[in-house]
């Protein structure tokens, strides 16, 4: 299990970050001590490491959660191969 401060060290973002994603129900920790503390396991740094990924390609965060949270969706930027392609097309057309 990994403390807030160490996902952000692991990962370059911000504590503030994580925080936020965690407030707007985006990244839930696998357990919060007693004490408050937040801790993250594998299954959190590997839905994390999606949501950069998303984040890197310019989807705001609804459409993130949306992405992440909807297991049987037809939207056709769900998988990762999908989403490359049609930024490809964007970047083609721009």
């Amino acid at each position: 299990m990994l403390t807030v401060k160490q996902v952000a060290d692991l990962t370059g973002i911000t504590v503030k970050t994580l925080y936020h994603y965690h407030k707007v129900g985006l990244l839930q920790p696998c357990e919060i001590t007693e004490s408050g503390y937040r801790l993250y396991g594998k299954n959190e740094l590997k839905r994390l490491q999606n949501i950069l990924f998303y984040k890197e390609l310019d989807f705001s965060l609804d459409i993130i959660q949306k992405i992440l949270s909807e297991r049987n969706v037809t939207m056709f930027y769900l998988s990762k191969k999908n989403c490359l392609k049609r930024k490809k097309r964007e970047l083609v057309l721009y």
